[in-house]
């Protein structure tokens, strides 16, 4: 009798527990049953102490304060940022809230953002050190700090930093971790297996050597040739099992920074990049496509001046994940595949750019790209005086360019070629 007494205790609890989380129904949101639990499916990921993110939103004290913002970016669908249109690619990952949540949010700061019980509250998610995916397998970063001048001018700057690995590697995912985000415009991670970059460096006074165009070298493959990159917004994307990219042992990584100066004030900067290593030998080695126009000039006063750029398939590959680049004049792309059977696959379709959110996205299946088959990207940009963002005062002609006022027009597109088996 004992033992039933306790179970019908357990399930009494049990229940109590559940109505507790369930809104009833007209009854107002309380952050402490409603709110923070789609804050933890959608938001806290980057709002939590040391994360992307500009304050927390980790508890009731976190939220209050910030709910005038909160109810502005989640009506305009701003935030949670997810950039790429619905129904083109099916991505890892893909972030936005649901109609009844926006309305839950709004309901709740409408009210006056009550508390609620505090017998309601879920488990609290743990995010423990900086680094979003835990720590990484290697942290790489150069030496020294680096002051970009403050005069206003784009600097590009390649950092060497040996690997000084004992066996190659495979790499699952990078991520980095800019030391002045205010100035740092991307990263690229390159891979020097040639000793270049380190006579370069040497040649130089300071840390790093001075690299527009590119970093000094030629990588010797397309399978070991770089780590990824980052840009803002973006955030470490973890490879599907069997594909990696490849780390030889004797590589140099070589950081790639572009510098922009804000208002003349130019802060030390040392950027770092985590490594991920893959738990076991891949079956494929992720190659980097560029779909690229920089043959184009945007001229002034047009909102909406099309650039186009193709690549075309030679061999069986699939489409792993993709990462769009423009700069601040640039509203659309879209990039797509024609098949030889005479189908279209759409990879991905962006119709609202903005430079602040950017992002490698990663198919939730890899899409299949048959030889024959031609990538195609359509891009729009609005070099007229009514982009906020034009950084142009009047517009003026805009060709593709390395500076952050130029612009630029790529589409990275990750892939596996299907021939390949290195098990």
């Amino acid at each position: 009798m004992r033992r039933i007494a306790l179970a019908a205790a357990l399930v009494l609890a049990l229940v109590a527990a559940r109505q507790r989380s369930v809104r009833p129904p007209n009854a107002t949101p309380t952050f402490n049953r409603d709110v923070v639990r789609i804050l933890q499916n959608n938001c806290q990921s980057c709002h939590h102490p040391g994360g992307g993110a500009p304050f927390s939103l980790m508890t009731y004290g976190d939220a209050f304060p910030n709910r005038l913002a909160i109810k502005v970016m989640t009506k305009s669908r701003q935030m949670p940022p997810w950039k790429p249109v619905a129904a083109c690619g099916d991505f890892v990952d893909a972030r936005g809230l649901t109609p009844n949540e926006i309305d839950t949010i709004l309901k709740w700061i409408d009210a006056g953002a009550p508390e609620g019980d505090p017998a309601d509250l879920p488990s609290p998610l743990e995010f423990s050190g900086e680094w979003e995916s835990g720590e990484p397998d290697l942290v790489l970063s150069y030496p020294q700090p680096y002051t970009p001048p403050a005069s206003g001018e784009d600097m590009y700057r390649c950092f060497p930093i040996p690997a000084n690995l004992t066996a190659d590697k495979y790499v699952s995912a990078v991520d980095f971790k800019p030391g002045d985000p205010k100035t740092v415009h991307h990263v690229i991670a390159y891979l020097d297996t040639t000793g270049v970059s380190a006579q370069l460096d040497q040649n130089e006074a300071g840390p790093g050597y001075k690299c527009f165009g590119g970093p000094g070298f030629l990588p010797l493959n397309a399978t070991a040739a770089t780590l990824g990159g980052w840009a803002p917004g973006a955030r470490a994307t973890t490879l599907p099992d069997g594909v990696a990219m490849s780390l030889p042992a004797t590589a140099r990584v070589v950081l790639q920074v572009h510098y922009h100066v804000h208002g003349g004030v130019a802060e030390p900067d040392t950027t770092r990049i985590g490594v991920y290593y893959a738990k076991s030998k891949p079956q494929k080695l992720m190659r980097i496509w560029p779909i690229i126009n920089f043959l184009f000039t945007i001229p002034p006063n047009d909102p909406n001046y099309r650039v186009t750029a193709s690549y075309p398939v030679t061999q069986d590959a699939h489409a792993v994940l993709i990462a769009p680049h423009m700069h601040l004049l640039g509203r659309k792309m879209r990039v797509q595949a024609a098949l030889p059977n005479g189908s279209t696959e759409c990879l991905i379709n962006i119709d609202d750019w903005d430079f602040n959110w950017q992002g490698m996205y990663r198919y939730e299946t890899p899409v299949a790209l048959p030889a024959g088959s031609r990538l195609s990207l359509e891009a729009f940009y609005d070099n007229s005086s009514g982009n906020v963002r034009n950084p142009n005062h009047p517009p003026k002609s805009v060709s593709w360019g390395e500076e952050t006022t130029d612009e630029m027009c790529i589409a990275f597109l990750g892939v596996t070629l299907d021939a390949e088996n290195l098990k």
